[in-house]
C-alpha cells in the first residue's frame, strides 16, 4: 500500500464524507501509546506553523512583535486543550448515550489536529501570496471544520444521528467553558466579560 496516497485519499473522504473517513480511521485500531505520540506530534507541528506565523507577522509589521505567546505557552494551551476536548467529549457524549471508546474519539481529534496543521500551512503560504484568500481559507475551514467535527462524533458514539452528535458538541462547548472559568478563577488569569482594574 502507497502509504503517501493512503492518507491523501483519506484527507479527501475527510473532507467528502467525513462517516467514512472516522469509520477508517477508527478501523485503524491505534492504541493508546501510539496516539498520544500522534497528539504530541500534532502539537509540535501545529507550534511549529505557529512559529513560521510568527515570524511572518513581524517581518510584515514590527508593531506585532511582543504580542505573539512565547511558543512554549503555545503549545501548551494547544495540548492541553486537546487533551481537554478529547476527554470532553468522550464523557459527554457517554452520558448522552454515546457507546465510544476513548480511542475511537482520540484517533478521531488527533486527526482532526493533523488537518488544522495542513489548513494552517495553507494559510501561512497565501499569506505571502494573496492573504485575502487566507481570511477565506480560514472561514471555509472553520464551517467544513464543525461539518466534519460533528460527523467524527456521530461515528465515535455511535449515535446514528448527527443532530445528537451537535448536542454533544454544544454540550462540551459549554463544559469546556466552565472549566476553563474555572481554572483561571483558580490561577488568578483574565475572566472574559470582567474589565481590569485601572
Amino acid at each position: 500500500m502507497n502509504s503517501t496516497a493512503y492518507w491523501r485519499d483519506l484527507v479527501v473522504t475527510t473532507v467528502t464524507d467525513p462517516a467514512e473517513a472516522a469509520r477508517q480511521l477508527m478501523a485503524l485500531g491505534l492504541g493508546r501509546d501510539v496516539l498520544w505520540l500522534a497528539l504530541a506530534l500534532a502539537v509540535v507541528l501545529n507550534t511549529t506553523i505557529q512559529a513560521a506565523s510568527n515570524v511572518l507577522f513581524t517581518t510584515i509589521d514590527p508593531a506585532f512583535q511582543g504580542i505573539a505567546l512565547s511558543l512554549v505557552t503555545y503549545a501548551a494551551i494547544v495540548g492541553g486543550g486537546l487533551i481537554l476536548t478529547i476527554f470532553t467529549i468522550f464523557h459527554i457524549g457517554r452520558l448522552m448515550g454515546g457507546q465510544g471508546a476513548f480511542e475511537d474519539v482520540m484517533v478521531l481529534m488527533v486527526w482532526m489536529q493533523f488537518l488544522r496543521v495542513l489548513v494552517q500551512a495553507a494559510g501561512v503560504i497565501l499569506l505571502l501570496t494573496v492573504p485575502f484568500l487566507s481570511v477565506l481559507l480560514a472561514l471555509v475551514a472553520f464551517l467544513i471544520g464543525v461539518y466534519i467535527f460533528v460527523h467524527f462524533i456521530d461515528q465515535a458514539h455511535r449515535l446514528g444521528s448527527p443532530g445528537r452528535a451537535a448536542g454533544v458538541l454544544i454540550a462540551s462547548i459549554v463544559a469546556i467553558a466552565i472549566v476553563s472559568f474555572i481554572l483561571l478563577s483558580l490561577v488568578g488569569g483574565p475572566i472574559p466579560g470582567t474589565l481590569p482594574n485601572v
